[in-house]
């Protein structure tokens, strides 16, 4: 709606953020057990709270490729190493013959936050663009008034995340080691 772009324009703009998604989980599956759980969630954390920085930052009337290309490489990173990790810690901490009980309240809490994210992110776009001294509140100058404030708030989320999976995971480990 700020680059005024098609809805086909728009989804395209995606597609980077999908390949890279399923790069990562294939990535992540094959290489989890190699490496501490916490360092895994210290630097995908660091590495997505860049898709949000470079979002609050971006001029609308710069290249797809100059910012936001690298914003939607970037998106998916965190999502699906802690998703991996936390699937992996849920397994490992329940016996087996509660794993897949476990995994499904997991997976229902998870997407449950993730509504409730989006929903919150929503609400506070809204209001900020509501409230902006732009007196046309669909302009694109004030639709990016509320997506800027939303992204500084994904942002400082991510360090959040960043911080709780430094204290949480500091004895975590590696994961997804075959246990005898």
């Amino acid at each position: 709606e700020v680059q005024e772009l098609s809805a086909l324009q728009a989804s395209l703009r995606f597609v980077p953020g999908l390949i890279v998604g399923f790069c990562l989980n294939v990535a992540t599956g094959l290489l989890v057990h190699k490496f501490p759980a916490n360092y895994l969630v210290i630097i995908s954390t660091i590495l997505c709270a860049g898709s949000p920085l470079l979002m609050a930052l971006i001029n609308p009337k710069w290249s797809y490729w100059y910012a936001a290309f690298w914003s939607m490489v970037l998106y998916p990173v965190s999502a699906d190493v802690l998703f991996t990790i936390s699937s992996l810690i849920i397994v490992d901490v329940f016996p087996a013959k509660t794993h897949a009980l476990a995994g499904a309240v997991f997976n229902t809490v998870a997407q449950f936050g993730t509504s409730l994210g989006i929903a919150i992110m929503a609400v506070v776009a809204s209001n900020v663009t509501r409230e902006s001294g732009n007196p046309n509140k669909e302009s694109p100058a004030a639709l990016m008034e509320g997506y800027r404030v939303t992204f500084w708030l994904g942002f400082a989320s991510m360090l959040l995340t960043g911080a709780v999976g430094i204290v949480g995971l500091r004895k975590a480990g590696k994961v997804g080691l075959k246990r005898e």
